[in-house]
């Protein structure tokens, strides 16, 4: 196979453009395409515009690698609750400070409560209530259980607390005395919600049911989710749930509830800080809580500075009716939510990972409106009139400001532009993108995920047009800053035009069809074409013109017959999707020159008559170009040496009358394919050769004398290209 760029010459110019000249253009402007790309500074909203998004100001980083629960004083403090080293701190201002270390290794959940904070902690989990501003401490509540997750206050002073691995749900009095609540089938109680009624909605882990539980302890389940873990439930002024749940947080099958394998911690890390996430306390804290099971449940972060990616998962936002009907309101497919809080305006805010994105749902419209580099925001709260989320990997605390952020960074997804390509143009649509509010920068390569062997990013732009100064490459990505913060700014969308590099075309295959045929489409001409539709004579002496029995299951058309044509048919293919012309040429095999058959075809077979070529070998040359689509670069694919016969001379017939009849065929150049006769006009009687099988140039037949004597003979051979030689045969 050969492959060869055609090239014009004009005024002494040589057109060597290797592209194609049909531009292609990639726009990115959904909701989708911008949720794909990687986002700091910019909000996405269900409409599918980008913008920016509100300022996440950093209050505070934390040397612990996990902020995982966070509480409120009305004095404007905060608290935050770590693992691994089971860290309270406090937030005053901008003064950061350890205000306690409980004994166990893991702080879920913490709450302000009477002027006091209250911290459960995990596994061994208790229950301390800590003075907020001395740091000291006091079991104030000890369930006997391995993992305290969540805590709410009810509307008598009571606290009601989910706890692990035994599913059960408690309730203590403002004295520290508490009884079981509800004991559920599960094998984790992960989060809870307090309703106007004083009852509570309780999210399980492990069956990833919704409980509704009344103040008496009666329960039942509202929702029965196929994901396998409700992580958050926030309960908004109007009295409607949110819960949300999430999958890959759970094995795929969850413990049963167990009296007797050792707990374990379950904050774990998939790269290398997973060993640092075993509890790093005194043994005997954790053989105490032996009796509490194995701890199969959630917080398994990646850790983002190990530069593997997090594991995705799927996550569903629940809505819970005043009515108790329970329906989707949102799906996530490779995102997980861990913490659902209310927002401005009745708006529902969730915090999510593996991205670290916060979404607001509000009207049924989700937006995306922050995101973080830390990745996992494991807790939003909007306590005290702020938004304030913490986050592992590392560990930090932001809180989330009202006017739009001084910086921001779109990247989109890398595009496959599926073959090296050059970059033309660019423009971006939207709103207040002009004035210097907006920049844009490309870079490309030729690796499916950016990295040191593609191009610089390219000097940034501020026009909403102009030229992709990228070189040319199979994969491009452009990012978007913003120079002057602008919170009416909106993009609407980017499109990048692309002309892929021409690529050859490619013959699959040509094929010769076997003598006499011919294949008819719908749109075959009736006149004056005259074709035997079915094999000539193959059912007696008188033919006709019934229609063919065997129909070609290909696109080709309907098989037909005619004496002395031959078809070629081929399969070509172009990996630009060019439309593709064909030429066909033929010569005797042997000799020098090609000689044209047909030019400039766009079809992909054609037949011919070889009635007036002399008999012989030939061979067929094809070439396929993409000439149609690239004018001035035109690329061509060759296959030659396909060869086919030509017979035109009919078989010879010789016949002897010594003792029985001997008939004897021979043909010049193909085999004797059917030797038959007919006695008094009657149907043609098929011979057998003395050999036995018709597949020699030279085939001698029998007939027994008796059976002719008398009777008006023709003896009739039919060589494998349908040529025909008849012979009266004297029988006295």
């Amino acid at each position: 196979m050969r492959r060869f760029l055609v090239t014009l010459v004009a005024a002494g110019t040589i057109a060597t453009s290797a592209f194609a000249v049909a531009p292609q253009f990639w726009r990115a402007g959904s909701a989708e395409d911008f949720l794909a790309g990687e986002i700091e500074g910019f909000a996405v909203t269900t409409r599918g515009e980008l913008r920016a998004a509100p300022a996440m100001k950093k209050l505070a980083s934390f040397t612990d690698p996990f902020v995982l629960s966070q509480a409120s004083a009305p004095n404007g403090d905060r608290f935050f609750g770590t693992g691994n080293d089971g860290k309270i701190y406090r937030l005053r201002g901008t003064d950061l400070k350890v205000l306690y270390t409980s004994p166990e290794p893991e702080i879920y959940t913490v709450s302000f409560h009477n002027g006091a904070l209250y911290a459960g902690t995990s596994p061994n989990g208790k229950i301390y209530r800590i003075d907020p501003e001395s740091g000291t401490s006091a079991v104030f509540y000890d369930p006997q259980q391995a993992y305290i997750w969540a805590m709410q206050w009810v509307g008598n002073g009571d606290l009601a607390v989910a706890t692990g691995v035994e599913g059960k749900l408690f309730r203590v009095t403002p004295k520290g005395e508490g009884k079981v609540w509800y004991d559920s089938p599960d094998t984790h109680l992960r989060s809870i919600g307090v309703r106007k009624d004083g009852s509570l909605l309780v999210g399980a882990a492990s069956k990833g049911r919704i409980y509704a539980v009344a103040d008496d302890g009666s329960a039942h389940a509202l929702y029965d989710s196929p994901l396998n873990e409700i992580t958050s439930i926030y309960v908004d002024p109007s009295g409607i749930g949110w819960a949300a749940g999430v999958s890959n947080q759970l094995p795929s099958s969850a413990p049963a509830k167990s009296t007797t394998s050792t707990a374990k911690s379950s904050t774990q890390s998939s790269s290398s800080t997973s060993s640092s996430s075993e509890p790093k306390k005194d043994d005997s804290a954790t053989a105490s809580a032996s009796s509490s099971g194995n701890v199969e449940v959630s917080f398994s972060f990646d850790d983002s500075s190990s530069g593997s990616a997090a594991q995705p998962g799927a996550s569903e936002l629940y809505k819970i009716n005043t009515d108790d009907f329970v329906e989707s309101a949102e799906k996530f497919e490779r995102e997980i939510v861990y913490g659902v809080s209310g927002g401005s305006n009745g708006s529902v805010l969730l915090s999510t990972g593996p991205n670290g994105r916060i979404y607001e749902l509000q009207n049924r419209e989700l937006a995306l409106i922050g995101s973080v580099p830390e990745k996992q925001i494991v807790s939003i709260s909007n306590e005290g009139g702020a938004t304030l989320i913490t986050t592992t990997n590392s560990g930090a605390v932001y809180r989330m400001e009202s006017g739009a952020g001084e910086k921001g960074e779109f990247r989109s997804a890398a595009k496959d532009v599926e073959r090296f390509s050059r970059f033309g143009h660019y423009r971006i649509e939207g709103h207040n993108i002009g004035n210097g509010n907006l920049a844009i920068a490309f870079r490309s390569g030729n690796t499916r995920t950016p990295d040191a062997t593609w191009s610089p990013w390219t000097k940034e732009q501020t026009s909403s047009e102009g030229s992709v100064d990228s070189p040319a490459g199979r994969y491009i990505q452009w990012r978007l800053t913003m120079p002057k913060a602008a919170s009416d700014l909106a993009v609407d969308g980017v499109t990048v035009a692309f002309v892929n590099r021409n690529v050859a075309p490619e013959i699959d295959s040509v094929v010769v069809q076997d003598p006499a045929v011919i294949f008819i489409s719908s749109a075959y001409p009736s006149s004056p074409q005259v074709v035997e539709a079915t094999n000539p004579d193959e059912y007696g002496i008188f033919t006709s013109l019934d229609s063919a029995r065997e129909k070609s299951t290909s696109d080709q058309g309907k098989r037909a017959y005619r004496k002395g044509y031959r078809t070629v048919s081929w399969r070509a293919h172009d990996a630009n999707n060019d439309s593709l012309r064909y030429s066909l040429y033929f010569r005797r095999k042997g000799a020098d020159t090609w000689l044209r058959l047909r030019e400039n075809l766009d079809e992909t077979q054609m037949n011919f008559d070889t009635s007036q070529l002399p008999d012989g070998r030939y061979e067929l040359r094809l070439i396929a170009s993409d000439i149609p689509d690239n004018a001035e670069g035109a690329l061509t694919d060759m296959k030659e040496g396909v060869e086919f016969q030509v017979d035109n001379t009919a078989p010879s017939i010789s016949v002897s009358n010594s003792g029985n009849v001997t008939i004897r065929v021979t043909d010049s150049d193909s085999a004797v394919g059917k030797v038959e006769y007919s006695a008094d006009a009657q149907k043609w009687v098929r011979l057998t050769p003395a050999d036995g099988i018709a597949d020699s140039r030279d085939e001698t037949f029998t007939i027994e004398k008796k059976d002719l004597t008398g009777k008006y003979v023709i003896v009739r051979a039919v060589d494998a290209f349908y040529n025909v030689a008849t012979q009266a045969v004297n029988v006295p």
